[in-house]
């Protein structure tokens, strides 16, 4: 049995002793009794101690020693621990949850987070309870930059609160701008975290990297604007990846994978508009309605030699005119 399941039993019988109204004050060796009578264990006076000292740090129980009557009470005759607002398997889902959560650590919104569960377990922090290290069992992917985080939470606001924003925005190989933005969704792609809204500076809606965001300041002019064109649900439906193209239509892509590249393509597909036929070969032809975008391209290339572009004739003699450039750094 995990120690710390074993000591919340310890606690709990220890709270029925100082709550038992027939046997007031009980004594150490009382409580020892009764934990080693319940739980069939043995156990020793100074681990009782430990435990009270636990209850008293986790969940400020007010036990108080009576010298008179030489046994343990609650100072506050109605306090019991079992009363603490969750069940102990909520408090481990919740313990786990932070883990997939530490995905945006680094903005004050993980930490406001954590500080509203930390109130609802009565101020101590769920890890502390359950005993459980969250980072042991659960591993998310986290940005290798960073410094972006702490954008999260005015957008989220703003989002929220329908406010308008000051954005300071900097391209890869560009000047900063200053966009009036408008934000609408926040947005994760290959463990960076993009956030969608309408510049008034551009007079369209865009989605900014926020790694690439310098500054943000609610805006003293003009108001939060919201392009009724706009479907956070539908936004992204033909994006491969976080790149849409407004002014372009999604193009039909064929794309023909290997027999040892087709258990990965079905188990995991690459586009949710993907469709798989697959042939007596063992190869498999997929089609999927995207934008031909960079992200695309950047994904067959992975493929190496697993993968052959069916069409469009665009996108074949893009990825042939690429491959050829590859083969040439290797033969001049």
């Amino acid at each position: 049995m995990p120690a710390n399941k074993s000591a919340m039993m310890r606690y709990n019988i220890i709270d029925d002793c100082l709550r038992n109204s027939m046997r007031p004050y009980p004594s150490l060796e009382q409580i020892r009794d009764r934990i080693q009578s319940r739980l069939d264990i043995s156990i020793s006076e100074s681990m009782i101690n430990k435990d009270i000292g636990e209850m008293k740090r986790l969940y400020q129980a007010p036990i108080s020693y009576d010298r008179i009557r030489k046994g343990y009470c609650y100072k506050e005759p109605d306090f019991s621990i079992r009363k603490f607002p969750l069940r102990e398997d909520e408090i481990l889902a919740l313990d786990q949850s932070i883990a997939v959560l530490r995905q945006i650590r680094g903005s004050s919104l993980f930490a406001h987070f954590e500080s509203a569960i930390n109130k609802i377990i009565q101020g101590y922090r769920i890890s502390e309870i359950t005993g459980g290290n969250d980072r042991s069992y659960i591993q998310v992917e986290e940005p290798l930059v960073s410094g972006s985080n702490e954008w999260i939470e005015p957008l989220l606001q703003g989002i929220v609160e329908q406010t308008l924003l000051t954005v300071d925005y900097k391209g890869f190989g560009k000047e900063s701008k200053r966009h009036p933005f408008s934000p609408y969704l926040l947005k994760q792609y290959r463990n960076r975290w993009y956030v969608v809204g309408h510049s008034k500076r551009g007079n369209r809606t865009m989605v900014l990297a926020l790694d690439r965001i310098t500054a943000i300041e609610p805006s003293k002019k003009g108001e939060h604007f919201r392009d009724p064109a706009f479907d956070p649900e539908r936004y992204f439906t033909h994006s491969f990846g976080i790149t849409h193209l407004s002014d372009q239509e999604p193009e039909e892509v064929q794309l023909l994978f290997t027999e040892g590249q087709a258990p990965y393509i079905l188990s995991q597909p690459l586009h949710h508009s993907q469709e798989a036929v697959k042939l007596d070969s063992g190869d498999i032809k997929v089609t999927l309605q995207v934008f031909v975008t960079q992200e695309l391209v950047m994904t067959i290339l992975s493929y190496g030699v697993g993968v052959k572009v069916l069409s469009p004739a665009s996108l074949v003699d893009r990825i042939q005119d690429i491959s050829e450039a590859m083969a040439r750094q290797y033969t001049e």
